[in-house]
């Protein structure tokens, strides 16, 4: 594995080479290459390695400057309430365990170049007030029973482990330990797209605008390229990983602008989202988790300069009003963030705002889970997305999953179907209690 720097120049240098002349006809077209489209490319093309299986991925921005993917915190965790989120995360710790040789079956088609994904095995402490005691212990149970290593924290428990945190109004806590952590969302990025490219998949720096249909089918998009001019790509089966563009891709193919089945749409847009890395010398040290308040607000350490990254989801009144990644809003850490962080950690009291981000959540206004599978009238159509800021650590099971959809026509290590469309057409929601 190589530096963050030294790869990032090796990286540009091979996909201009991958660039030069676009096909027009794949047997697999996927519109978004961030982790989703880019986990999915990697998983098909090692299983269709020596087949004359054409895999093309669109992707209008290539650097990933304004991606949901590698605008997060790059958080891994196991602490979820539904079974399948659980067991996406145990996929995603063994994946990062293993990396990069978790990549392939035999060493020596891994691509020789890949990052550094540097893990950092500093767990998530999700913290309960007697209100909430009971879901947290029904969500550790879910954990336990399917294979995770979380444990259960009483108050004195938890000041003994972590002597920094205050923990007033605080009954218990889940902790992860080194089974969760963060790692660099970029890093893991690069890593799927780089090994899907040497397997022989290939990436279009283009913005797909239109699809053409036969028999009620789709069967060709129209790709505007970087340089503007249109290319047409046919293909066999489609799949839809654009992030928070997938419901504009959706209505591209009309589905939310059709008749019957056809009339729901994809329920995924933007939402804005703010990071905040505040400077903190006396703050907790290489012992911290990703601590979750009972309020919502959570904070990790970042590095080893006394920095942290820390937010917190606002409300559905608290939402702000545009996607604009250039406007943050400093009064929301001053009015909500930093009162709780201070109250949690004493030390915090004092700390100073160093710089901010943005980023957009493709966010499923429906339920804040992802929308995962085939669509059920346009049976060459697929979709993952709406992952509303889980999808960084779900790429690696969710594209293994989306592979063995594709090419099995069913699932086969972790069934994602109560993820599917249908639930959209029935009305029915998929909740998730765990949501950051």
């Amino acid at each position: 594995m190589i530096s963050t720097k030294t790869f990032s120049s090796t990286i540009r240098r091979s996909f201009k080479e991958f660039s030069r002349n676009y096909s027009d006809r794949h047997d697999l077209l996927i519109v978004g290459g961030g982790i989703m489209g880019s986990s999915t490319a990697h998983w098909v093309a090692q299983r269709t390695r020596g087949h004359s299986y054409s895999i093309g991925v669109l992707e209008p921005d290539p650097g990933y400057s304004t991606a949901a993917t590698t605008l997060s915190v790059g958080g891994l965790r196991q602490q979820f309430s539904l079974e399948e989120n659980v067991q996406i995360g145990l996929f995603a710790r063994d994946f990062m365990s293993n990396y990069p040789h978790s990549l392939v079956n035999k060493e020596e088609d891994l691509y020789s170049n890949l990052p550094d994904v540097r893990f950092q095995r500093h767990g998530y402490l999700f913290l309960a007030s007697e209100a909430g005691q009971h879901i947290l212990q029904e969500n550790h149970r879910t954990q336990a029973s399917c294979g995770a290593r979380t444990r259960i924290l009483s108050s004195s428990q938890l000041q003994q482990t972590f002597p920094w945190l205050n923990t007033d109004g605080v009954v218990s806590g889940c902790y992860g330990g080194e089974d969760e952590g963060w790692f660099d969302p970029w890093a893991l990025l690069q890593a799927f797209k780089l090994q899907a490219v040497h397997t022989g998949a290939e990436y279009v720096n283009g913005k797909v605008v239109g699809f053409q249909s036969r028999d009620g089918r789709p069967y060709e998009a129209t790709v505007e390229l970087e340089d503007g001019s249109m290319h047409l790509i046919q293909f066999n089966k489609l799949l839809i990983t654009a992030g928070g563009d997938s419901g504009e891709v959706g209505k591209m193919l009309d589905i939310g602008l059709g008749e019957d089945d056809l009339s729901v749409p994809i329920p995924v847009e933007k939402r804005k989202r703010y990071v905040y890395v505040p400077h903190c010398p006396e703050g907790p040290g290489m012992d911290c988790p990703l601590v979750v308040d009972p309020s919502g607000v959570y904070f990790r350490r970042e590095g080893l300069g006394g920095n942290y990254l820390c937010g917190q989801s606002p409300t559905e009144e608290e939402e702000p009003s545009n996607t604009n990644l250039d406007e943050i809003d400093m009064d929301f850490f001053m009015e909500a963030v930093w009162p709780v962080l201070a109250s949690r950690v004493p030390a915090f009291e004092c700390l100073k705002v160093r710089t901010a981000w943005a980023g957009n959540y493709d966010y499923n206004y429906w339920d804040q889970n992802g929308v995962i599978g085939k669509h059920p009238v346009l049976d060459n159509v697929y979709m993952a997305c709406g992952f509303s800021g889980h999808g960084i650590q779900q790429g690696p099971a969710v594209g293994k999953a989306m592979s063995e959809l594709i090419l099995d026509g069913r699932y086969q290590r972790i069934d994602l179907e109560k993820f599917g469309f249908h639930r959209l057409l029935r009305k029915e929601k998929v909740l998730e209690r765990n949501i950051v």
